[in-house]
């Protein structure tokens, strides 16, 4: 267990807010020596910030003192290259291994039913390909956009392309892939990344479609009242409104006190859903009334965690048409 890190001077202020953001863990900043203090051992460390499109190779030369600081969301393939490698590493989620650990669980990538499940990386990817059919996408620009590794950006392109929902123009790393027909990739999503099982509460606040701020935590509109906000009104009756929230599930039980509300059942004003893989947040959009909102993908697979889901996802896809939408 991590019980303290000390933050020397001359470690990148990206990294330090990566840092500031884990739970129970003790940070000193301004110290003459990075150190990393855990249950078994006080040890000097070299603190570095990684980008996602540079984990493979600091997998292949890290250094026994290195801490490495990913400036994105590990899938289980990336984190597990790194824990093969014995690299100590804290993402941007918080999630956490050091070198000697006992390696990590690996999730098989094959449901019960034989098909083949999109990770939260992956579906940040997909849902910047159904939001922008018509960019021209090259591995690594896409794993960068979406704050995942250029592996994981392989294995989906290659998918996609698999099942004939991309054109692909060159070859080598300039290799560029844009999606041949937006319906049918946006069909696609909706039907391999609707939610599964998420973290949420009700709750109640004074102005639930523009809730106070709270310190550490960001909220983004989505669903029924975001598809409204963003000119694609799916349901005709009023709706209680959806938010994530980036933080973890174990997490979510403090935000309503956060923001001036409390948590009911009886007459909740606002649904809150913890989003620890940033699904809404990546490619999210400010409006100008100054709410955040999720890209338009995000709210269409979040209207399945609304009442009349699959109605209402299936009237946005028909508004949504291939036409790009933002507010």
């Amino acid at each position: 267990m991590i019980l303290a890190i000390a933050i020397a001077n001359d470690v990148d202020t990206r990294a330090r807010g990566i840092l500031r953001k884990l739970d129970d863990v003790e940070i000193v900043e301004n110290s003459p020596q990075s150190v990393l203090i855990t249950e078994e051992a006080v040890s000097p460390v070299r603190i570095g910030l990684v980008e996602a499109d540079e984990i493979v190779d600091r997998a292949e030369r890290i250094g026994e003192d290195e801490l490495l600081v990913i400036n994105a969301v590990l899938d289980d393939a990336a984190a597990a290259r790194l824990e093969d490698a014995n690299a100590s590493y804290i993402d941007a989620a918080g999630r956490h291994w050091l070198r000697n650990w006992t390696r990590t669980k690996r999730v098989s990538e094959t449901s019960a039913g034989g098909k083949r499940r999109l990770y939260p990386a992956s579906v940040r990817l997909a849902q910047l390909l159904a939001d922008h059919p018509r960019e021209p996408w090259t591995e690594r620009g896409l794993a960068r956009r979406g704050q995942t590794t250029q592996a994981t950006a392989h294995r989906l392109l290659g998918r996609l392309e698999g099942e004939g929902l991309l054109l692909r123009e060159g070859r080598g790393p300039s290799t560029l892939r844009q999606v041949r027909d937006p319906i049918a990739m946006r069909s696609w999503l909706a039907r391999q990344a609707r939610p599964r099982r998420v973290a949420r509460l009700t709750c109640f606040v004074e102005d639930p479609e523009r809730p106070r701020k709270a310190v550490g935590r960001t909220l983004a509109l989505t669903g029924a009242v975001a598809a409204a906000a963003i000119g694609m009104p799916v349901l005709t009756r009023t709706v209680t409104p959806t938010m994530r929230v980036s933080v973890r599930p174990e997490e979510l039980e403090d935000v309503p006190e956060a923001l001036g509300g409390f948590r009911t059942e009886r007459g909740p004003n606002l649904i809150l859903v913890a989003d620890p893989d940033r699904l809404a947040f990546v490619d999210a959009d400010a409006a100008p009334d100054g709410r955040l909102l999720a890209p338009p993908s995000r709210i269409m697979l979040d209207l399945f965690l609304e009442a009349r889901g699959d109605a209402a996802a299936d009237v946005f896809l028909n508004l949504w048409g291939d036409r790009e939408v933002r507010s």
